[in-house]
């Protein structure tokens, strides 16, 4: 009994991410729990154990991206705007500077008389 070339070829199969986001889950939840069998997972989804290999392997990629993505608090500022807000900073400084400078003289000049 031979078969022809058609039913030979199998298609690739095309899983979406949620797909492979359930399939990561069911088999983790069979390995953990231990009343299920991972073997059964793959063969109800059609998969290989190294396509789950891929799977587990793009999770944990996937996960620990997402924890080292840094999300900082501060708004960033782009180099002109903090070059502009440092002279803005110097000008301030100055102009306290000359200020109590000038209170020094005046108090100076209320004592004497």
């Amino acid at each position: 009994m031979k078969e022809s070339q058609e039913d030979m070829v199998r298609k690739r199969r095309r899983l979406s991410a949620q797909d492979k986001y359930q399939i990561f889950l069911e088999a983790t939840m069979a390995k953990a729990t231990g009343n299920g069998n991972v073997s059964e997972v793959l063969r109800r989804w059609g998969i290989h154990a190294s396509d789950l290999t891929r799977i587990r392997k793009s999770v944990e990629e996937a996960a620990i991206g997402a924890f080292k993505a840094r999300r900082s608090r501060k708004p960033k500022i782009d180099y002109g705007q903090y070059e502009q807000l440092k002279g803005e900073k110097k000008r301030l400084e100055d102009t306290v500077l000359e200020q109590a400078a000038e209170l020094a003289l005046l108090k100076k000049k209320d004592r004497s008389a």
